[in-house]
């Protein structure tokens, strides 16, 4: 289990943070062995990625083939450690990973600190729904994101809606990665169209309007002669 740093008192009051939950799927239906490999490479990956995220910043609990991982106050650093975790699923860690932004707190009791909260309990249920997309994001999360990152939110697409047993409807979004670089492309395609559409205009105009008027015209193509001139060739003794 990943070292966590001893909690102050200012650290346990509920408080509005990124929560990333990570779940090793069918994890109890697994043999023990088993499940000490996998949590092994689970404990493997929060090691590796966490260091990118500053102490300070965060608060993590691991157990049971689970962790929880609360980010404060950088909801784009949990997107990207979110986003590095599901890579993992590459070597077949069958990761589901859930993310929201909402109230947690660190709960003390005599088998160790806990993290609860909404916004703990919000992303535990994404995770379960992370079943085929392997990341699913809240509301909530994308909003915040969008507020702490303006223009990150665009790589979050709407999916289908879920329902958990109490038939609450959570809008859910998964991560596309290739949907920013779309958005660009779709911006480039509107900025050389409106371009172009300028230049049929103008080009149009000068045809229709062949009489508009050109103060320019008469110096066109002949030499002008500025003050500057007629000075440089007075000092020079040149009329």
């Amino acid at each position: 289990m990943p070292y966590t740093p001893p909690m102050t008192k200012a650290e346990l009051l509920p408080a509005l943070s990124s929560v990333v939950l990570l779940r090793l799927g069918d994890y109890a239906r697994r043999p023990v062995a088993e499940q000490a490999r996998l949590t092994a490479q689970l404990d493997t990956v929060l090691a590796v990625l966490l260091p990118a995220i500053p102490v300070a910043s965060r608060i993590v609990l691991a157990g049971s083939g689970t962790a929880a991982v609360a980010v404060l106050n950088n909801a784009q650093a949990a997107l990207t450690f979110a986003g590095h975790a599901l890579n993992a699923n590459q070597a077949g860690l069958n990761l589901c990973i859930g993310i929201d932004h909402g109230p947690v707190e660190v709960l003390a009791g005599e088998a160790g600190n806990t993290l609860a909260g909404d916004g703990v309990a919000t992303a535990a249920m994404m995770a379960t729904f992370a079943t085929d997309a392997g990341l699913l994001v809240s509301q909530n999360f994308r909003t915040a994101l969008a507020h702490m990152s303006p223009g990150a939110e665009h790589a979050l697409v709407p999916t289908v809606n879920y329902s958990d047993e109490g038939l609450r409807t959570y809008q859910v979004f998964c991560l596309d990665p290739l949907a920013l670089r779309r958005r660009r492309r779709l911006f480039i395609i509107i900025a050389a169209s409106a371009t172009l559409l300028l230049l049929i205009i103008a080009g149009s105009l000068r045809q229709w309007v062949p009489d508009r008027p050109r103060p320019l015209a008469p110096y066109i193509g002949k030499s002008v002669t500025t003050t500057l001139d007629h000075l440089l060739r007075f000092n020079s003794g040149h009329p």
